[in-house]
């Protein structure tokens, strides 16, 4: 990994302001980026769900694989993601 967490933080409005038009495989290496290294406000992380909600029924493998670390390193337990997860994972 590059770059300090200090970093992340002085990216997170730019991130917000365009959360919605970063294509999908972008978004999700920022979403594994950022829980990676445990930073980001519950305000990005909140949007970040909220946008995994809608995409992640059509990810691709590699984004597949960013949407799973990032659940599991921020322990999320949305059950509506998780499912969808795996029903593409199935598909």
């Amino acid at each position: 990994m590059n770059g300090l967490s200090k970093t992340y933080f002085t990216l997170e409005p730019i991130v917000l302001q365009s959360i919605n038009t970063i294509p999908d495989r972008d978004l999700t290496h920022l979403m594994y980026s950022y829980s990676v290294r445990g930073v980001g406000n519950p305000e990005l992380h909140k949007a970040f769900e909220s946008r995994l909600e809608e995409i992640v029924g059509r990810l691709d493998y590699p984004s597949m694989f960013n949407a799973i670390y990032y659940m599991l390193f921020t322990e999320n337990t949305n059950e509506k993601i998780w499912r969808q997860i795996v029903d593409n994972t199935i598909n």
